[in-house]
């Protein structure tokens, strides 16, 4: 039974699921399907775990063979419990984090939520006023199965979490991958993540970004599209192999999947008023200069304008 070593494990809006694919078209290495199975973080507020019993999770990797086997599940770097229960799986696990400017990072995950009907306030500032009440449990859309996600000011502090896998693996099993990196060099950044890995560059994977933003063409659709989508791929990931659990899946992609896609269209994020960035710049400020010297880089971009 093959047991993951690489794990990306946030943050979201960062370049996750771009780093995800171009490691998985390396031929030495395997990243399962799902990209976020979340079998770790006991401690994480996650209502639907399919893969929580651990042998069914590791039959996610059953088709590595020789391959490293991987996973890249976000909510992990938030997690308390998450770098514990890792390391008790896979002793010679190695942690990849990614993180971005916190303020576009919550604009950028805020519309994300939206679209995905997760999130209901359409206005960024009302959903940062309702966090409190989202914090007692109040207000949670009904369709939002990671309440977690709505605590924007808590999920663009990285330092705490970003420390606490230092300590624990140590900088020589932890890299730490800027969205900015990624996206301005990524040939460079997926050449110094296969050393990490202990690997040599094989071939070159198509650099195009992966979960780009996107929007409704009618909302109105989408929002009876999206749970009986949601509904439909709970069963399909609950059903059995075989010719059942084919069936079951063939049939979620045909009236559901197809669908959604052609509702889809390339998007842009909302308008976020200056007033209301500077803001958060201010909140996430005493958090940056913390990271900047955890991670011994310059991160004053992330402050200005």
């Amino acid at each position: 039974m093959t047991i993951p070593s690489i794990f990306i494990v946030g943050a979201p809006r960062c370049g996750t699921t771009s780093l995800h694919a171009y490691l998985d078209s390396h031929p030495q290495i395997f990243m399962c399907k799902p990209k976020e199975p979340h079998h770790f973080g006991s401690d994480l507020p996650l209502p639907f775990k399919p893969y929580a019993d651990l042998q069914k999770y590791l039959r996610l990797f059953d088709a590595a063979g020789n391959r490293q086997a991987g996973e890249a599940s976000v909510h992990y770097l938030y997690s308390r419990t998450a770098p514990h229960e890792i390391l008790a799986v896979s002793p010679g696990a190695r942690v990849i984090i990614m993180l971005r400017d916190p303020v576009e990072m919550v604009c950028s995950l805020h519309a994300h939520l939206l679209w995905g009907g997760y999130e209901d306030l359409p206005d960024l500032e009302q959903a940062l006023a309702a966090e409190e009440d989202r914090r007692q449990g109040h207000r949670i859309p009904r369709l939002c199965v990671a309440p977690l996600m709505l605590q924007y000011t808590f999920v663009g502090r990285y330092a705490e979490h970003v420390r606490r896998y230092l300590e624990l693996f140590g900088r020589e099993r932890v890299k730490c991958v800027l969205f900015e990196d990624l996206t301005d060099q990524p040939e460079r950044t997926y050449r110094e993540t296969l050393v990490f890995l202990g690997l040599e560059p094989a071939g070159s994977p198509a650099f195009k970004p992966h979960n780009a933003q996107l929007q409704w063409r009618s909302r109105r659709i989408a929002s009876v599209v999206l749970p009986a989508l949601y509904s439909a791929r709970r069963m399909s990931i609950l059903a059995t192999k075989g010719f059942l659990g084919r069936s079951t899946r063939t049939l979620v992609h045909l009236l559901f999947y197809l669908p959604m896609r052609l509702n889809l269209t390339k998007g842009n994020l909302p308008y976020v008023s200056p007033e209301l960035k500077q803001r958060l710049r201010g909140l996430f400020r005493d958090d940056v200069e913390e990271l900047a010297g955890l991670l011994g880089r310059d991160l004053s971009s992330w402050q200005r304008p």
